[in-house]
């Protein structure tokens, strides 16, 4: 499905709310495939940015709270980064190297627009997107808000769904540690998808301290409130042992912003569940008005 045939969808699937006053438009700068929901001529709307994990494409669970949220005085920027569904060239269709600058040119996107907050975002990702929202959030001092959604602790290799096990056994001994981000060009360092193949569990890998440590993500050089939140029954992988591990890291760190790690007795899935705890840390700490 061509991404001109997405966005029709979308907005046709989004008729539902026009007894909601909400207003949708494309993200108009080249290479960046997303779309924005805000309130038609109210200025100094406040962006929250929200992406999905390793399923690709746009999102699809924010529609269910696209109306509070500008209902609330926000508006939301839904991206997709890679999708293994399209054969477009916008974007990768695995996660492999996806360029962190990819997003900053969104958020630059965001600064140029007449009814927009600037200088401030909010982003919202979940899974491998709450990795890297933590990521972004270490590396751009804009972002005021992180909700990190089942994340991780740690940078992991790039994401192949799609691949055969030939296929990826292959890769493994040409590209082994291929990564799912980079910046400036270069794999940002990750946990090197052939050491997986010795841990079973596959995520088990992270117990062995001295082999990840490197690949932490660096929590404490952002300067956002922080929300992570997990299911203690995730058969995914351990977000809520990694959430912990954050936590840890910000408090030894004596870190200057607000953050909070609230756990809930789900797996993988706890959007629903923790929509209402998200939404009440979006406006304490990243208010509308």
């Amino acid at each position: 499905m061509t991404y001109v045939k997405i966005v029709i969808f979308l907005i046709l699937s989004l008729s539902v709310f026009n007894s909601f006053a909400i207003s949708h438009r494309t993200v108009d700068e080249p290479g960046i495939v997303g779309l924005l929901y805000y309130t038609e001529g109210k200025l100094e709307q406040p962006v929250v940015a929200i992406w999905g994990g390793s399923g690709g494409g746009i999102f699809d669970g924010i529609y269910l709270s696209l109306e509070e949220l500008v209902e609330n005085g926000y508006a939301v920027l839904t991206l997709a980064y890679f999708d293994p569904k399209s054969s477009s060239k916008i974007i990768p269709n695995t996660l492999k190297r996806v360029p962190l600058e990819y997003f900053e040119r969104a958020f630059n996107w965001v600064q140029n627009q007449p009814d927009l907050k600037k200088g401030t975002l909010a982003v919202y990702g979940t899974s491998r997107g709450g990795e890297l929202a933590l990521l972004l959030a270490s590396k751009f001092n804009f972002i005021d808000l992180v909700v990190a959604g089942v994340p991780s602790s740690y940078v992991w290799g790039a994401y192949e769904e799609n691949k055969t096990e030939a296929e990826g056994v292959g890769m493994n001994n040409t590209d082994p540690c291929r990564s799912a981000w980079t910046w400036k060009g270069k794999d940002i360092p990750s946990i090197c998808n052939k050491d997986l193949e010795n841990y079973t569990p596959w995520y088990s890998v992270i117990d062995n301290q001295e082999l990840v440590k490197d690949y932490l993500i660096p929590v404490e050089q952002s300067s956002a409130a922080i929300l992570l939140t997990s299911g203690i029954n995730d058969a995914v992988w351990p977000a809520t042992k990694m959430s912990d591990q954050i936590i840890s890291r910000l408090e030894s760190r004596k870190y200057a912003y607000p953050f909070k790690h609230i756990a809930y007795p789900l797996g993988h899935n706890i959007y629903n569940k923790s929509w209402h705890d998200v939404l009440s840390f979006i406006k304490l700490h990243y208010p509308a008005s």
